[in-house]
């Protein structure tokens, strides 16, 4: 119970303190998720009397792999640029620590929602028998779906979401039989006639999105999504239609769960810490990928600000007024070219050097970019000099701006 209390006043707490503080914001989507683990631990505690992570090396072990298994998205998101990160901490070891603190909440969450909603803590564990036939289909599947998203991404993208399905499952089928039970994939229980895994997986598929989606909303520091043909509608920052690759997601989650269950036994000691360092600069290789390629924006800071006047810079930090959201909600008066910087940098937390690239484009205020056409205004950015933005990136923010007038 205890647990269970614990986990949701660290939900609920940070939920209120991040309104309130710019600083809790930055931090809230990976406090809030910690939460929740401790709260979904402590709920199958009181359901079964054991977690399935009972001991810290289980929880290790689940959260390194969960680092690994994400890092693999964010390499196709390279290729995809389906999402996009904002206000990540300002120096590379800080954004590769707070995206490894995420990250590692995934596998987790899915392993203590699957014993939450199963009738014993360990989600029927079973002995599979190897199936080479199944393999010989599953590798060139995941080998096929692999070609086709990287050469058709805006097209193929969806297969994001099946791929690595599809290798788990080859693995795990060729793999010799069991010498004891364990935890079963979904396509090893299909196989053997029992559907409740992959069931139990798909009824948790919604609520653990609709939680990370919820918990990412609005966040200092989070993603935004420019999902090719479905920008619009969307519940919290995720389109619509975004919501069903949660469903092949979940699988994806119970393949590489049950992978996970079999090779951990064997990693003690010696071989486990060097699993845990080469995790780890993989984890370092693929952010500094990330920081160069999806980044948008760093915690924020109008000492940034290049085209304000050093008399301008000498004001805000005499005022003590040094992020955007400072000057918007700051009650003395503050000039307008200032507040007009801070209005758009706000915007989806776009920051401060896009905010001063779209002054330069002709945007000043929240209001001005609320007007203008997406399409004219990708334009005029790409003859700056610098970088062109993605023209979704474009969509994104003027549609952010109109909605938040």
């Amino acid at each position: 119970m205890l647990r269970l209390v614990s986990g949701v006043a660290a939900v609920i707490g940070t939920l209120l303190l991040s309104r309130r503080s710019e600083q809790v914001d930055l931090w809230r989507f990976a406090v809030c998720w910690w939460g929740v683990l401790l709260a979904l631990d402590g709920a199958v505690r009181m359901r079964h009397k054991v977690s399935p992570l009972p001991g810290l090396r289980d929880l290790l072990a689940c959260a390194a792999a969960s680092v690994l298994f994400w890092d693999f998205f964010e390499l196709l998101d390279l290729r995809l640029h389906d999402w996009w990160y904002v206000g990540v901490p300002r120096t590379r070891p800080g954004g590769a620590a707070f995206s490894a603190i995420c990250f590692a909440t995934v596998l987790p969450a899915v392993r203590l929602g699957l014993a939450l909603i199963s009738p014993g803590p360990a989600a029927g564990p079973a002995i599979s028998p190897p199936s080479p036939q199944a393999a010989r289909v599953l590798f060139p599947l995941f080998a096929a779906s692999l070609a086709l998203l990287l050469a058709f991404p805006t097209v193929a993208f969806p297969l994001a979401w099946l791929l690595l399905w599809f290798l788990f499952e080859g693995e795990l089928a060729r793999r010799r039989r069991d010498q004891e039970p364990r935890l079963e994939s979904p396509l090893q229980a299909f196989r053997a006639g029992d559907r409740r895994v992959l069931l139990r997986l798909l009824a948790l598929a919604l609520p653990l999105g609709l939680l990370w989606e919820g918990l990412n909303f609005g966040a200092a520091r989070g993603w935004v999504y420019t999902v090719p043909h479905f920008e619009s509608p969307k519940l919290f920052e995720m389109p619509l239609p975004g919501y069903l690759g949660y469903l092949p997601f979940l699988l994806e989650c119970g393949a590489a769960l049950a992978l996970l269950d079999r090779v951990t036994p064997r990693l003690r000691g010696v071989p486990a810490a060097i699993m845990l360092l080469a995790i780890a600069g993989f984890h370092w290789e693929v952010d500094g990928f990330g920081r160069r390629a999806t980044t948008i924006s760093v915690a924020p800071r109008m000492a940034d600000a290049r085209t304000l006047p050093p008399s301008d810079l000498e004001w805000l930090e005499r005022a003590g007024l040094r992020t955007p959201l400072d000057v918007l909600r700051a009650k003395r008066p503050v000039p307008g070219r200032i507040r007009d910087l801070a209005e758009v940098a706000q915007v989806a937390h776009l920051g401060i050097p896009w905010a001063e690239r779209l002054g330069r484009a002709g945007v000043r205020g929240r209001a001005m970019l609320a007007s203008a056409d997406p399409a004219r205004l990708s334009e005029r950015l790409a003859t700056l000099g610098d970088e062109a933005p993605d023209p979704a990136l474009v969509r994104l923010w003027v549609r952010e701006a109109r909605e938040s007038r």
